[in-house]
């Protein structure tokens, strides 16, 4: 669902995809960009929601894509 969106385009509310978080594999967590090269997102290390930088070194690395969602309801409009 969603346009796919390269990291260097990235608007705030769009969706932001990590892998291979909590030692599970595949997509396992997600984050909604703010602007300003972060992320807002539930921690589940920290217990609450955080504001995290895209250039943190765990989240870099992990880094999958992102998606930016129609405010239409398409999904791909």
């Amino acid at each position: 669902m969603g346009t796919p969106v390269p990291k260097g385009q990235l608007r705030p509310g769009d969706l932001v995809f990590f892998r291979n978080t909590a030692r599970r594999r595949g997509i396992t967590h997600v984050g909604i960009y703010i602007g300003g090269g972060k992320f807002i997102h539930a921690s589940s290390g920290a217990g609450r929601v955080v504001i995290t930088s895209l250039s943190d070194p765990y989240y870099a690395k992990r880094f999958a894509g992102a998606r930016r969602l129609s405010r239409h309801g398409g999904g791909d409009r």
